[in-house]
């Protein structure tokens, strides 16, 4: 089965990429916030924006998991990446890493990804981190993404919330995209929107909340349900595979 090499470029997907890619190289914003449920894209979206950001005014460096982030592996982990000498004091090694940013060329850009786990420890790290920048020149940028909760986590904050000003979120496909989504995605035609009735292209839509991430695993499950044929498959066969992936 083909994979797509790049993802589908749904509405709110593209919306939500060029907010964020504004706040970072036109409006140069020190915190920017992305949230969406499970499968909504928050990951693909950082990827292509990272892709496509000038590497000459950048250096990025994406967390995946930020739960597993303390305070002193993120500076050991900044500091190591910007050549900073880290030492066994957790200030010292800070100081280094600080005079280290202020020698460099490009912005630095901190992308925390399911940031609605991030230690407090780390979260106070961060903001000391770039708060530090007295001059102004916003040496670092730092985009939090993770699940819904996470707005209600940094609003606990408020001190660090006031100061985000960019807050999006990616809410998936709408209703009308989802032919085009498993086209791009199942280019062989066996395989893609015109295996599905319309009550099956509802079916998968309505279970899969419009999640792009739910979707593709969903549809997968349909056509090896359904097996090899060219035909369109029986909204009964459709129905028993939802059903049945949602209990493995």
């Amino acid at each position: 089965m083909q994979h797509a090499p790049t993802p589908f470029a749904f509405r709110d997907f593209e919306r939500a990429k060029e907010a964020l890619r504004a706040a970072v190289c036109d409006q140069h914003e020190s915190y920017i916030l992305l949230t969406g449920d499970t499968g909504t894209g928050k990951t693909a979206l950082l990827r292509q924006l990272r892709a496509e950001l000038d590497r000459a005014r950048f250096r990025t460096l994406y967390f995946s998991q930020s739960r597993r982030l303390g305070a002193a592996g993120l500076v050991k982990v900044v500091g190591e990446s910007l050549r900073a000498r880290i030492s066994m004091c957790h200030s010292v090694s800070f100081d280094r890493l600080l005079r280290a940013l202020a020698d460099q060329p490009q912005t630095l850009l901190l992308w925390l990804d399911e940031a609605h786990a991030l230690p407090d420890e780390t979260l106070s790290e961060v903001q000391a981190l770039v708060e530090s920048d007295l001059d102004g020149e916003r040496r670092v940028q730092i985009v939090f993404a993770g699940m819904p909760r996470l707005r209600a986590e940094l609003q606990s904050h408020a001190h660090l919330w006031r100061r985000i000003v960019v807050r999006e979120e990616i809410t998936g496909l709408v209703d009308g995209e989802l032919p085009a989504f498993l086209d791009h995605h199942f280019p062989a035609e066996q395989e893609g929107s015109g295996r599905l009735c319309e009550r099956g292209l509802s079916a998968l839509f309505e279970r899969a909340k419009g999640a792009p991430g739910l979707i593709l695993p969903m549809h997968r499950a349909i056509l090896s349900r359904a097996g090899r044929g060219k035909g369109r498959i029986d909204i009964a066969i459709v129905e028993d595979a939802l059903e049945r992936w949602d209990l493995e």
